[in-house]
């Protein structure tokens, strides 16, 4: 059986039986809530039939569904949303292959970044089809996640129009959503509504358990059953060969509630059946799901096909999970019974069962069913092995909550002290730290206390490796430098950890956890040199991590501005990058490198090398990195005056400016507002700019926030709101002076110097030196929200942006409103903004010049003030200086 079998059974709509009672009337209420809202809810008992209504329901829709059926082992974050997004990709096909890789990127990319991408694939397809998809989710209640429920608390708030959720669960679901109640976007089908009416009572008697039935008898059933369909169903069975004239209601307590009388009439049931076939039902109920060779395993017969072709003959509740009737469960509440009867009958057996099951499905390669039904058994030393086993498709897949759920039942002392560093690696991931604090300092004494030899250098290894992780996480790098200086010399790589592959969407390191998201100050330098010193010592330096270290590092010099340390790195990591094909690391590699090579004036090599990379990428079918190489080679046309280049290049990448921007495609959204702004366009871009912001504030992303501030900036003061430009720049630089930015300011260019002289002349005019921020006609107060901005800082961004413009011939070489290697955000002077610029070289007077120009006075003022705008100056002295260096007045 392929391994993907429970997938395809989980979010797949459940065959419908062709002899069901269609409820009408309900079918018809879900649909009326469907086409006007974002959300519905059945919230109804086990056995009130709100799975077969919902399959009915998305089986006669005309528009698509998605289907996912939850139990208790979805309470993991990534495996639940790896299952939704599966169940999506049944309605659009080529989701599943670019939404998965940012899922596994967690936690680089977190869940709001990846379902802002879900979201917007579903807007897409509902723009596109004109088709209104329903989700459906049944069995939510089996989900008490709080990460879960906040999640899709998140997703209902953002669905689209296009989109529409039903959630089936037992108890109201712990999910957000009473604003929508309020605004009449909710609709909630409840208990009393799911329960048979009298004819569907009849329906199912006649033509579902093919009973001849009086209107009394009818009557007497809804009497006693109250409409529960599970009753109504077991009640059927129960009456299979009575003289049904003397049909009467279950005696004494058994008659209060409906739990009682379903145990009940499943106990009477049990009792009816041949003795081969209540044996073959209880051995059977152990795990969740089975086929008919499952059976046979469980039961030591080979006659697994025939008893479930029997139980389907008689209606025993079994519910089949594909279409070809391979795979079945039983109806919960019908399996409940069963499992209660064999524990209290043998429960050695159904320990054993479980190991059997356990067993049978780490064949079939189904590892998590096996894991559960292990530790369901309660086999600890068989639980360990199993994990041990199969560390690395949990992994592979992030579902951490998973491990650290199987490892909390399963006893200490069953667990070997690999899987104890393996715990404490999931907690530091899961950003349960003191705890992860507290298995560490717990493990380090039993790791000494092992004899020398290859397993304990292993754990030694393994354990350093989470310790960086940890100082990483928690930025307590002095507990871990002492930690560092007590290691042997030589130790070997841990295979567990030391070649994951880190990075599965990033284009830039340094926007993972390896770059602290960007906030990377320079005395980082430091901690990460002795991290790759230890790892070099030890025999480390061609792992993975290692090399991930090292990449970050290289990013850090290049923004640092210090592109001779970043080429001797990216040299390292480039050969190792390849030879591993890890294209997590190769492709930020070349990027890097790429962007050296632009900072040097060397554009056409630079792009040369991305479109090298891109081809490289797809030789490895690596095909989700195309379109960040196209938005950086987009960019790099940019720098060179090639707008048209831009805009082919950027095509391919289907972002546009009327887009709801996400995060996971920052680069190409970055880019386009570049374009924009190049356009004069500068609205549409601020306003994609005013969305990558927001998202960067969220997720905590300081590369985000600065870069979105220094472009906004930069088109504030393009199109004149020069204090809006001025309070943008000062944005960027309170951030940017604390990390030690330098690159992300003088990869701007002209443009960049114009505005950071105007800000430091506002300094200055203000005040406002040393350690304070703008202050005066705009919104930077020396005590604003992102603190100060040291002089000396913004003078040696000057300094070095003048001196890399001389040398590239830039300073003073351009025309009037021609802006050098196509840095086309400064806008051009206006044939009359150059007239009046040659009045005032001429010394004329605010009056003079209005005479000479045929204009008014004020108007005079308001031309003055945009020329000062435009030249990055604040008086007539400073705007004749700088119209001289860029030689507007020969």
């Amino acid at each position: 059986m392929p391994s993907d079998m429970i997938l395809r059974t989980k979010i797949r709509i459940p065959p419908v039986r062709r002899d069901g009672v269609v409820r009408t009337r309900l079918l018809e209420r879900m649909d009326q809530a469907v086409r006007g809202g974002r959300l519905t809810l059945l919230i109804a008992p086990a056995g009130f039939g709100k799975t077969t209504l919902l399959a009915q329901f998305l089986t006669e829709r005309a528009d698509p569904a998605a289907w996912l059926s939850l139990d208790d082992t979805d309470n993991d974050p990534a495996k639940f949303w790896r299952y939704f997004i599966q169940a999506i990709g049944a309605v659009i096909p080529e989701l599943p292959q670019r939404a998965l890789p940012l899922l596994d990127a967690y936690p680089n990319v977190s869940r709001e970044t990846m379902m802002d991408m879900l979201l917007g694939e579903m807007d897409e397809y509902a723009l596109r089809t004109g088709q209104r998809m329903a989700i459906a989710l049944d069995d939510y209640h089996a989900v008490h996640d709080e990460r879960i429920h906040d999640g899709l608390a998140y997703l209902i708030d953002h669905l689209p129009d296009g989109a529409h959720l039903i959630i089936a669960s037992r108890a109201q679901p712990p999910v957000k959503a009473a604003k929508w109640r309020a605004r009449g976007q909710s609709t909630e089908i409840a208990g009393g509504e799911l329960t048979f009416t009298t004819e569907e009572t009849r329906r199912f008697c006649e033509h579902t358990a093919k009973l001849s039935l009086t209107t009394e008898q009818v009557d007497r059933i809804m009497a006693w059953t109250e409409g529960w369909a599970a009753i109504v169903q077991i009640l059927s069975v129960s009456l299979v060969g009575k003289d049904l004239q003397s049909l009467n209601r279950p005696e004494g307590q058994i008659a209060n509630g409906h739990e009682n009388i379903m145990a009940y009439l499943a106990e009477e049931v049990l009792a009816r059946l041949p003795d081969e076939l209540r044996r073959f039902l209880l051995d059977t109920s152990v795990p969740e799901r089975f086929d008919a060779a499952t059976c046979d395993a469980l039961t030591g017969r080979d006659d697994g096909i025939r008893m479930l072709g029997e139980l389907r003959r008689r209606n025993l509740f079994l519910v089949p999970l594909d279409d070809g009737g391979v795979w079945f469960r039983y109806h919960h509440i019908f399996r409940d019974v069963l499992k209660g009867h064999l524990l209290r009958e043998d429960a050695a057996r159904a320990r054993h069962l479980s190991r059997v099951a356990a067993l049978r499905f780490s064949e079939l390669g189904l590892h998590d069913e096996a894991m559960e039904q292990v530790i369901q058994g309660g086999n600890d030393e068989l639980a360990a092995d199993l994990l041990q086993r199969h560390l690395y498709g949990v992994l592979g897949r992030g579902e951490f909550s998973t491990l650290l759920r199987w490892m909390a039942a399963i006893s200490p002392s069953s667990l070997p002290a690999e899987l104890h560093l393996l715990r404490a690696f999931a907690l530091v991931v899961t950003g349960q730290y003191p705890a992860a604090e507290s298995a560490l300092i717990s493990l380090e004494p039993d790791i000494q206390a092992l004899p020398d030899g290859e397993r304990r250098g292993q754990l030694q290894s393994g354990f350093f490796f989470v310790k960086v992780n940890y100082a990483f996480s928690t930025g307590d790098y002095d507990q871990w430098l002492k930690y560092a200086d007590r290691i042997p010399d030589m130790l070997p790589e841990s295979p567990l950890f030391y070649n994951l592959n880190y990075n599965r969407s990033e284009p830039l390191v340094r926007r993972t956890l390896f770059g602290l998201n960007g906030a990377i100050p320079p005395s980082a330098n430091v901690i990460a040199l002795r991290i790759v010193d230890i790892m070099s010592a030890h025999g480390w330096k061609q792992s993975l991590f290692s090399q991930y270290v090292l990449q970050s590092l290289a990013e850090g010099y290049y923004e640092w501005d210090r592109l001779a340390e970043a080429d001797s790195l990216l040299k390292e990591v480039e050969t190792v990058a390849y030879l591993k094909r890890c294209a997590g690391l190769y492709v930020p590699c070349r990027i890097t490198m790429a962007r050296c090579l632009l900072a040097r004036g060397r554009g056409e090599e630079a792009r040369a090398m991305l479109q090298a990379t891109a081809e490289t990428a797809r030789d490895w079918d690596e095909p989700r990195w195309e379109m960040p190489l196209a938005a950086y080679e987009a960019r790099f046309a940019l720098a060179e005056g090639d707008l048209a280049g831009a805009e082919r290049l950027l095509k391919r990448t289907g972002v546009g400016p009327v887009d709801a921007p996400t995060l996971y495609r920052e680069t190409e959204y970055m880019t386009l507002a570049r374009l924009l702004g190049a356009r004069r366009k500068e609205k549409e871009a601020l306003k994609l700019l005013e969305g990558l912001s927001a998202l960067g504030v969220r997720e905590r992303s300081l590369i985000t926030t600065v870069d979105a501030a220094v472009l906004s900036a930069l088109l504030e003061w393009q199109r004149g709101r020069r204090e809006a430009g001025l309070d943008r720049l000062h944005e960027a630089l309170a951030a940017g002076a604390a990390n030690g930015y330098v690159r992300s300011f003088t990869d701007e260019g002209r443009p960049m110097l114009a505005l950071l002289r105007a800000y430091r002349a506002k300094r200055l005019q203000s005040g406002a030196v040393g350690e304070g921020a703008l202050s005066g006609d705009g919104a930077l107060a020396g005590n604003g929200a992102h603190g100060g901005v040291p002089t000396a800082y913004v003078d040696d961004l000057v300094v070095r942006l003048e001196a890399e413009l001389e040398a590239a011939g830039a300073v003073g070489a351009a025309g009037a409103g021609v802006v050098h290697d196509g840095e086309r955000l400064i806008e051009p002077l206006t044939d009359k903004e150059l007239a009046l610029l040659q009045e005032l070289d001429r010394g004329a007077t605010n009056r003079e010049s209005a005479a000479k120009l045929q204009l008014t006075e004020g108007t005079v003022k308001v031309y003055l003030s945009r020329v000062y705008a435009k030249l990055g100056v604040s008086s007539r002295t400073q705007a004749l200086s700088r119209a001289r260096e860029l030689r507007l007045l020969d």
